[in-house]
Formats: C-alpha cells, structure tokens, sequence
C-alpha cells in the first residue's frame, strides 16, 4: 500500500492533506523520516509513526450500534437522520449496514466495511436469526400468537415461517424469526389483525444488543465477529 493511502485510511484525511503531512517530515517508517507519497509499505512488517503515534491499518471494522427513532440506515437523509452520523468518529471508513431498521424503528444495527461478512448476516437466504420486541395497538389473543408461531399469511400472499413468540403482555411480546422478508415483522402483526406501534430489534445470530444505550455504538468482539464468519 501506498504512504499517503496509508494515511488517509488511518487518520481518515484526504490524499492532498495525507501528502501535506509528508511534506512536514511528521511520518516514520521503521524509524526512518519519509516524505514520498508513492512510498510502498509491507504492513505486515513495517511500522509508521505520526509523530510519536504509531499508526495501525485496520482493513475491516464491525460494531453494533443501538438504533434510536427518527435515524435511517443510509448515508442520506431519506426521512431521517444517517445513522452513520453517530459514528462520527470513523466517517473515514465506507460503512453500511449489515440488515437495516426503519426510521421508526429501534435497536440493535450492525454496521461494517465488510461486504461479504454483511452479506451473510442480511441476505434472505441465509436465514438469519432475529428478536425483536413488539408492541401493538390492541392486545394480542392466544389465537393470534399460536397464528405467528404456526406462520402466517402476508398480505402478497406469502407464508412465513413458524415464530417463537413470548408473551410480556396483553399488546407486547418478543418475536423470533429466521426470515428477512421486507417489513416483515409490521407484515405479521397485520396479517393477525393488529398493528405494531413500537419495534425494537435485540438479538441478531447470537449478537445481542445487551445494556447498551441509545445512540452508542461499540466494536464487536471477536467472538461476535465469528457469527457469521
């Protein structure tokens, strides 16, 4: 890789600023000052420093992030704030999110720079587990929750999957599934004449999204990276 690339991926600067830092004799390779831009680094060997900071390259990062209402999963305001504005931090990185929530929506998001690893966690045919915690406008019957955990009929005439469903209350419970059909979860509830009023994501694969609050994000654990490795 490239100097100034190198720069510009660890420090999340531009190319024009990365090659301004070069010029100002602030970067060390193997302890040796370097101002050449096109200058070829090993990462598994060599060792930079800005100034007295060492600087790592990091391919790939993956957190998850607890989702609040009024916020999109895009990089435009399409209804909604970016998500991607509560990771200020790393605008450097060209992330997205693996399996995304409504606006008004809540909970637990992932979000990386990892194509394929995203891929794994959101595409349909990989039948991802997910649980959510739903709240609906009317209680819910014990004839409508036997209909969810059986599978139900959406309104384009497609049939899911059998749910695990436990009750909270009259008009809340916590839905399991193993689909991503679009909308799915709001699907459901209509299909059983009811109507969800409040969605809250908390599980993904074995990923939960545990006491972490709204608005925070953090890394995921290697363990938590593994899932769907």
């Amino acid at each position: 890789m490239r100097l100034d690339q190198f720069l510009q991926k660890t420090l999340g600067v531009s190319r024009q600023t990365a090659r301004s830092i070069l010029k100002s004799k602030q970067v060390s390779v193997n302890g040796e000052m370097v101002k050449q831009a096109k200058h070829q680094l090993d990462l598994a060997v060599d060792r930079v420093f800005y100034g007295q900071e060492p600087l790592v390259y990091q391919e790939f990062y993956y957190w998850m992030l607890n989702k609040p209402k009024g916020y999109v999963s895009s990089h435009i305001h399409d209804g909604g704030i970016p998500i991607y504005q509560l990771l200020e931090d790393f605008s450097h990185v060209e992330m997205h999110c693996a399996g995304r929530l409504d606006v008004d929506t809540t909970g637990l998001v992932l979000i990386t720079n990892n194509g394929q690893w995203s891929h794994r966690v959101a595409h349909p045919s990989q039948a991802c587990f997910k649980r959510y915690r739903v709240m609906t406008q009317m209680p819910l019957s014990d004839d409508a929750i036997a209909a969810l955990e059986k599978g139900v009929t959406l309104g384009n005439g497609e049939t899911t999957l059998p749910a695990t469903v436990v009750r909270l209350a009259d008009n809340e419970i916590e839905l399991s599934i193993c689909e991503g059909k679009f909308h799915q979860v709001k699907r459901m509830l209509k299909a059983v004449d009811n109507e969800v009023i409040d969605l809250h994501r908390l599980q993904i694969g074995a990923i939960t999204l545990g006491d972490l609050a709204e608005g925070d994000y953090r890394a995921l654990t290697e363990a938590e990276i593994e899932e769907f490795a």
